[in-house]
């Protein structure tokens, strides 16, 4: 990116067989974009209203040009690419939620358009049937070709007798993901069902620094409530009789990918000794899946050791789910991060990147 386009921010909306391009579609003032790492990504922009008929100052009347337009109807398609002029990049396909109209006593009125990802169609979605003989990989699958998505699912090895759903898709899928700490998203029309992405790719995509491309940066190291050890068993109501519990553990020390020279658990364990957490799981198949039921819960415990919010110039390659390296903030906070949100937002002042992030050591 040269130094001319980082200083010419660009979007481009596409809904149904429309464009409002930044620089062309002038009636745009705002727009946002928030892609996260573990739920619904969300969008919004606003748009100044007017008269529909040409050279007609606004005032008033039956008719709106964009407040009664069809292309902000309800549920419409809504496609958002957002960075610089000559390198835009796709950042969000998702559908209209809600529209908001403001009529203020003077000036010109202004309509918000809000929406969602595909992810927000599991909320509405049921599956009745239960899965039988199953892993948790192979119900991902399945749910997303029932809902006509493509899949990316890390492999899941523990197979499920029987695994009846009790609610909504995307709260079903949830609770799948978080035993086994897996993370659930819906990117454009691909439904992931995998491992947080820092474990696969921990080294950093990018590094931003303190009084140069990152602007400002507020983390929170802490040590309270943090786990030592999880000790995960599966009931002994749900074995019958005479068979001895499944037990798996994972301990400080454990965790596959260390931010940092010393994890948050093995600080909290050199200060306070262990601090157990006992876990009873009716969902445990196996000794092997106890203990990486274990060693995931670990993990994302430990992943709450620092967590930090920052801002920098606009930066559209920043998405959640991905590793990013902090310089210029001393040796406690500088290093690598886990992104878990990252807001693109893109206005009359210019084009900023706002982010969440978490790490499990220093």
């Amino acid at each position: 990116m040269n130094q001319v386009e980082q200083y010419a921010p660009a979007f481009l909306i596409k809904i149904k067989e429309t464009e409002l391009r930044h620089g062309v579609t002038v009636d745009v003032s705002s727009v946002s974009v928030t892609d996260n790492a573990n739920q619904a990504d969300s969008f919004t922009f606003t748009l100044r209203d007017r008269c529909p008929e040409p050279g007609r100052l606004f005032a008033g009347g039956k008719k709106l040009q964009w407040m009664d337009s069809k292309i902000f109807d309800e549920g419409s398609r809504v496609k958002i690419n957002m960075g610089y002029v000559n390198n835009l990049q796709p950042m969000l396909l998702g559908e209209i939620t809600a529209i908001s109209p403001t009529f203020p006593a003077d000036g010109q009125p202004t309509l918000t358009v809000q929406g969602r990802s595909l992810y927000d169609r599991l909320r509405h979605a049921y599956i009745r049937k239960p899965f039988k003989s199953s892993t948790d990989s192979d119900i991902a699958r399945d749910i997303a070709t029932a809902m006509k998505l493509n899949a990316e699912v890390d492999r899941t090895a523990a197979e499920h007798l029987l695994v009846s759903p009790n609610s909504d898709v995307a709260t079903f899928l949830k609770q799948r993901a978080e035993r086994i700490g897996y993370e659930v998203v819906v990117k454009e029309e691909t439904l992931y069902f995998q491992r947080p992405r820092y474990l696969d790719c921990p080294h950093p995509a990018l590094t931003l620094e303190w009084g140069k491309s990152l602007i400002s940066f507020s983390p929170r190291l802490s040590t309270y409530n943090t786990v030592t050890k999880v000790t995960v068993r599966s009931p002994q109501t749900s074995l019958g009789r005479g068979k001895a519990p499944l037990v798996g553990t994972a301990t400080a020390g454990d965790e596959r990918v260390k931010m940092g020279t010393e994890t948050g658990p093995e600080i909290a364990r050199r200060i306070f000794g262990d601090q157990n957490v006992v876990i009873e799981d009716h969902n445990i198949a196996s000794a092997e899946e106890a203990n990486e039921v274990a060693r995931s819960q670990l993990e994302t415990q430990a992943l709450n050791f620092i967590t930090g919010r920052g801002s920098c110039s606009g930066n559209p390659a920043i998405r959640a789910r991905m590793v990013i390296e902090l310089n210029g903030l001393g040796e406690r906070f500088s290093g690598s991060y886990y992104v878990t949100s990252a807001t693109h937002t893109i206005n009359n002042i210019g084009y900023r990147t706002d982010f969440e992030i978490k790490r499990n050591g220093r």
